[in-house]
């Protein structure tokens, strides 16, 4: 343990990663003091204390991801400040594992440097959303290790004998635990699969014979089944084991239809282009053409180069899935866009110019399409957080550098709050799921925003039957349609800029 201690001392290899992970702890702490303003994170907020309560996830409390997320925020009860700071925390795991992913890779301390350095900058900047608690920020740390386990057992113990690869037992079962760390991500969100599936593909294209013959391939596959069967088993059983649970507690069919059947309309969005899923087509078809060539390539290419470009292919399809241009999805890809922009560090001169390209093609493509945040906006965030700190702008300043209605949302919950000794319950119709975390309530039925419940006719007679018990208060957000639901008994008492609250009268 000294003597490794020692080592890293004396590796300047060492000390320049900690500096990075240092900036990257310093690029993240402004996100620690940021309001209550993001959406979704309301909606964390809301069904963690309700998880916290005894209500049940999919049948009393309703959103459309896997459970990870909300446990994760009710180990915190929703507290903003806790969850970003575990948050920052696992960014900084994520930091740690990804070097060790890049040493493994690239071998150069150049490559490495430079690669470990963009990603914690793009991880680090809320220029892709990585200041926000979202799936992706807690998803990446056990993809990062299970890539990492995979890729130094598949180097470790890969052997050519005869034209047909062997693989050791021991690595075998060594493939379960890699396999279990990305099905946890999977837990976390779906796409996690094609994190999944990238490094299946790797697995086979390392461990196939040179030379694909009917007889070599269904010898392969004969002989390395196992390894397969191993890392998918791991990936499988966190997934079995929440069916498990939630079949346990009467909501199988609840669970199914909130992480699945729920988001076909994702998928849908933006993929039409001749028929219904023509872009999405398209999209699976050059994915196709990329895996091919790196197949046909593979004897030629180092490990390392294979398992970026398969990763990378398999990220890029991933962030634009659905092609709803939401900047957070582009987390998934800052792991293998790094890598390769590492990978550019450790080749030649002669050799970068294939991979430079690609590199700039796919920043360009995304960062165009993703344009949520601009650089002028990221260097105004850190403006905005020195200036409100040093008291040289005001509350209103900083909260309105986020979102307007984050002070909106700050009142209307100070004004739920001083009328004590009434019932507090409320129902909020709009998208400001974070007002109930504010004011202390949870909604009356299991939906938290009305984007959830507008349109589908089903959930909104389940609300209609939730609101017969009426509660004290209903907020009417202008971020939503217009109000369905009866309002015998209700007047309205204040306007907050567009929010009016209406308090029952009996």
């Amino acid at each position: 343990m000294k003597n490794a201690t020692k080592r890293l001392e004396k590796s300047p290899e060492f000390w320049i990663i900690l500096s990075i992970a240092l900036l990257f702890f310093f690029l993240r702490v402004p996100s620690l003091f940021e309001p209550d303003w993001y959406g979704d994170e309301g909606i964390y907020q809301t069904i963690a204390v309700a998880l916290n309560q005894g209500r049940l996830l999919y049948t009393e409390i309703w959103d459309n991801k896997p459970p990870l997320l909300y446990y994760t925020y009710s180990l915190v009860n929703g507290d903003l400040f806790l969850i970003r700071l575990l948050s920052l925390i696992t960014g900084l795991l994520s930091v740690v594992a990804f070097s060790l992913l890049a040493k493994s890779i690239l071998k150069k301390t150049t490559g490495i440097i430079a690669a470990t350095l963009l990603f914690s900058i793009l991880f680090g900047l809320p220029i892709l959303e990585g200041n926000i608690a979202n799936a992706e920020n807690f998803m990446l740390l056990p993809i990062l290790t299970g890539a990492l386990l995979v890729y130094r057992i598949i180097l470790r113990h890969h052997q050519n004998t005869n034209d047909t690869p062997t693989i050791k037992l021991v690595s075998t079962r060594r493939l379960i635990l890699p396999g279990i760390l990305l099905g946890i991500a999977f837990l976390y969100k779906i796409v996690a699969v094609f994190d999944f599936a990238a490094i299946v593909i790797f697995i086979i294209f390392c461990l196939s014979p040179k030379k694909p013959t009917l007889s070599n391939i269904i010898l392969f596959f004969k002989t390395e089944w196992r390894i397969l069967a191993t890392f998918s088993l791991g990936f499988l059983l966190p997934f079995l084991l929440s069916l498990i649970f939630f079949g346990s507690q009467g909501a199988f069919s609840a669970y199914i239809q909130a992480i699945f059947l729920s988001t076909f309309g994702y998928v849908g969005y933006g993929n039409v282009f001749l028929v219904p899923q023509g872009l999405l087509i398209g999209k699976t078809i050059l994915l196709g053409i990329v895996l091919i060539n790196v197949f046909v390539m593979r004897k030629r290419l180092a490990p390392g180069v294979i398992f970026i470009i398969i990763w990378l292919g398999f990220s890029v399809f991933n962030s634009f899935f659905s092609q709803r241009p939401y900047t957070h999805y582009l987390i998934v890809l800052i792991a293998p866009l790094s890598l390769l922009f590492g990978l550019i560090f450790t080749l030649s001169v002669k050799r970068r110019a294939i991979p430079t390209f690609l590199f700039i093609c796919i920043a360009f493509i995304t960062l165009n399409f993703f344009d949520h945040w601009s650089i002028q906006k990221t260097g105004n965030y850190y403006i905005n957080f020195i200036s409100y700190i040093n008291n040289q702008s005001s509350m209103r300043q900083y909260y309105s550098f986020f979102d307007r209605k984050a002070l909106r949302d700050e009142q209307i919950a100070t004004f739920i709050d001083n009328r004590s000794g009434i019932d507090r319950s409320l129902f909020m119709w709009g998208n400001s799921a974070q007002l109930y975390y504010l004011t202390k309530t949870l909604p009356p039925g299991r939906f938290t925003v009305a984007y959830h419940i507008s349109g589908i006719k089903p959930y909104l007679d389940e609300t209609a039957l939730a609101l017969t018990k009426p509660p004290h208060f209903i907020i009417i957000l202008d971020n939503a349609p217009i109000y369905p639901f009866p309002m015998y008994n209700y007047r309205q008492v204040l306007k907050i800029e567009e929010a009016n609250i209406y308090e029952r009268t009996y």
